[in-house]
């Protein structure tokens, strides 16, 4: 009996001396981008830009839609919806997303979608607008607006002058309008005043 009683001990600490093996363990699974959090910087720089033509959308809730709809896809990193000019702008990486995936992810929130070619177009929609920028003190005032003003998607191009106090950006109406940008220069703690809006000149 105790011989039968030490047999099974013996078993019993064999199995949990064999609980202590390690494991093999999955390889984990890569990640991809999913929107802006495309981090991987052998993605960044190889953005596209698309733009589509979105017929159907009758209010800013039709913009919401079509742009959370773009937004869910991977590879995006930005999406803008112009309700007024019927038009989509987005930002994309091509390594995990193309122009006919986008495409029909908006028709797919209900919408009609049409890619449009660009072609020589962009200098023809460039507007420029001069803002007076009141309370910049020094130099690194105005390196805040201009940075501010130059991460807004749809600004081509943002100077601002210290010495004169004014800022001078060049942007695509169909993308942006003056009163956002006057916006985004208050949110910076300045005051913004709209001297002049116009097309820009050809060189």
């Amino acid at each position: 009996m105790a011989t039968k009683f030490l047999a099974l001990a013996c078993i019993r600490k064999e199995r949990s001396y064999g609980d202590l093996s390690p494991r093999p363990q999955s390889p984990s699974m890569p990640k991809y981008p999913r929107g802006v959090s495309a981090g991987e910087t052998n993605v960044e720089g190889s953005e596209a830009k698309a733009v589509f033509s979105v017929m159907g959308m009758t209010c800013s809730a039709c913009a919401g839609s079509v742009e959370k709809a773009v937004k869910r896809l991977p590879g995006i990193q930005e999406a803008i919806v112009d309700v007024l000019n019927n038009k989509a702008q987005v930002l994309f990486y091509p390594s995990f997303v193309n122009e006919e995936t986008i495409r029909e992810t908006i028709e797919d929130a209900g919408f009609e979608a049409t890619l449009i070619q660009e072609e020589g177009t962009s200098d023809r929609s460039t507007q420029v607008c001069r803002v007076r920028i009141n309370g910049m003190t020094c130099t690194s005032c105005s390196s805040t607006v201009e940075q501010a003003l130059q991460a807004i998607s749809g600004v081509q191009k943002a100077q601002v002058a210290l010495a004169t106090e004014e800022a001078e950006v060049h942007y695509d109406p169909n993308i942006l309008s003056y009163n956002q940008i006057l916006e985004a220069i208050n949110e910076t703690g300045f005051e913004a005043i709209l001297l002049s809006t116009g097309k820009t000149w050809e060189r």
